[in-house]
């Protein structure tokens, strides 16, 4: 017997190494073309294989194995996959063979060991001569146009102003990661560049949580340096808060630093929750107790969780239910505030605070409907005033009920 279930399980790893090498073929697939390019092919000839998904990161799009299945299926249907993914690929010409060497300058400009100021300079050179490449090959600039046409009817702006909006959000994308990094690594001058932020409302914030043992929920989006956002709001939280960040799942953190020992050790402690690991009844047990913060971003579609229908630039969108609803059945209200950059220096406005009883008769689906609206909202406005800033503007459009735009 025993010799049998260590026969099986070489057999698996085997299995799970080809899987590996599989996904590592696809990857360098990826990181030789470019992601509009890439993109076209998966419109055509999406991922087949349950686990696997392709995802855009500052990084590139990385292939992301977000369950581990041994199975000689898959692995022979990925294998297929990728040799197909292959042949439809379109030959390599020199202006696209130009914009792959400029998005590695731009990536290796990220985690280079420049001044944030002239990562900013560079980063706009490197932007400005990306988008002058990518659009001159023809497919790829089709789908350029496609997409700023649909921002420019979503936005209500003029279509060069998107062209130009357009432009800085490839820097800004690239920029707020490289400045991330200056939390996630702890890297020296992190702690100067704190000191340069703005919170006009500081004193109210501070006001609003003074000797307040109660449990509070911070939510804000994907604008801005949010990272640092966190830190700034965490240095000034009452001594023995214990802090709980919210990731998608845990595979996307190993061999990465999360970077919450950096949240103001001193202070707070911090834990990290994951989707695939923690049940949101932790949370809330969590939050009921008091003395905790729940600490998370809410501007995320369905591949982040359970949705709810809201109304989005107009539009039926779905958003993540989780935070609205972690808040209810938390007992605790919610903080909303958004990062962005002003004449050069990061910013940090709060709304006002969010209630999360609910009302008389309302029952918890029409609450967390109710109040991710309410955060919706703030969104779009937030967007609406700083689109370039906004990490996810390109996939904007992909927020909402498709079928529903026609009815």
């Amino acid at each position: 017997m025993g010799a049998l279930i260590a026969a099986s399980r070489q057999a698996d790893a085997a299995v799970d190494a080809e899987l590996s090498m599989h996904c590592s073929d696809l990857q360098r697939l990826l990181d030789s073309r470019s992601e509009s390019v890439v993109g076209g092919v998966l419109l055509s000839l999406p991922v087949p294989v349950t686990g696997l998904a392709i995802v855009r990161s500052e990084a590139g799009l990385v292939v992301h194995v977000a369950e581990t299945v041994v199975c000689c299926e898959l692995r022979t249907r990925l294998k297929n996959y990728v040799r197909h993914f292959a042949d439809r690929l379109p030959q390599l010409s020199l202006e696209e063979r130009l914009e792959v060497l400029t998005r590695r300058h731009m990536q290796r400009c990220m985690s280079g060991s420049q001044s944030l100021p002239a990562k900013h300079r560079q980063l706009m050179f490197l932007g400005w001569l990306r988008l002058w490449f990518l659009q001159r090959q023809n497919e790829p600039a089709a789908r350029l146009r496609q997409q700023q046409a649909w921002l420019s009817c979503l936005l209500h702006e003029p279509e060069k102003r998107v062209r130009r909006l357009w432009r800085e959000h490839l820097v800004w994308f690239h920029f707020n990661y490289a400045r991330r990094l200056l939390h996630l690594e702890n890297r020296s001058g992190g702690a100067r560049y704190l000191e340069t932020f703005v919170w006009p409302d500081k004193d109210d914030y501070l006001r609003a949580i003074h000797d307040n043992g109660a449990s509070r929920v911070l939510l804000s989006i994907h604008m801005g340096d949010f990272f640092g956002a966190f830190r700034i709001l965490s240095a000034v939280s009452d001594t023995g808060r214990r802090v709980i960040s919210l990731r998608r799942d845990r595979d996307r953190d190993r061999g990465s630093d999360n970077g919450m020992q950096h949240f103001s050790a001193d202070r707070v402690s911090h834990q990290v929750y994951y989707h695939d690991q923690q049940k949101p009844a932790a949370i809330v047990a969590a939050l009921r107790s008091g003395r905790h913060t729940l600490a998370t971003l809410f501007d995320l579609k369905d591949d982040f969780g359970n949705t709810v229908v809201v109304e989005f630039f107009g539009q039926r969108a779905r958003f993540v239910k989780g935070p609205a609803q972690l808040a209810i059945l938390g007992r605790s209200r919610i903080f909303p505030f958004v990062c962005f950059e002003h004449h050069g220096r990061p910013c940090i406005e709060m709304a006002p605070v969010i209630d999360t009883r609910l009302r008389p008769g309302e029952s918890l689906h029409q609450g967390t409907k109710r109040i991710t609206q309410t955060l919706v909202a703030l969104a779009e406005m937030w967007i609406r005033r700083w689109p370039a800033q906004w990490k996810y503007l390109p996939l904007l459009p992909t927020y909402f009920e498709i079928p529903q735009r026609h009815e």
